[in-house]
């Protein structure tokens, strides 16, 4: 049985919330300034946010009150676009 020891965990932490970057209707960049190993969004608000990954296809969406971790996730950055613009959210990367 061979033992997996190459998987490198992030030392880094980026935390964001609608305080600090509002969504609009269209992508908005969040740029974590390092590549990340797991991204956690959780949607705080009453309509739907989109994420992408390259700022043009929608990957996923999250409906009120849902949240997403994703894993071994690879990314420098993340777009993420409101329903209406203004919804609350928490993103956090590490």
């Amino acid at each position: 049985m061979a033992i997996i020891s190459d998987i490198q965990l992030s030392t880094n932490r980026y935390f964001q919330d609608q305080s600090g970057a509002a969504l609009t209707g269209s992508f908005v960049s969040q740029s974590f300034g390092f590549s990340s190993f797991s991204i956690s969004i959780v949607n705080d608000a009453a309509g739907y946010i989109e994420y992408s990954f390259d700022g043009t296809e929608v990957h996923g969406r999250l409906h009120a009150g849902e949240s997403r971790v994703m894993d071994f996730r690879r990314q420098r950055r993340i777009w993420l676009r409101g329903e209406s613009g203004g919804e609350s959210y928490r993103l956090e990367v590490y």
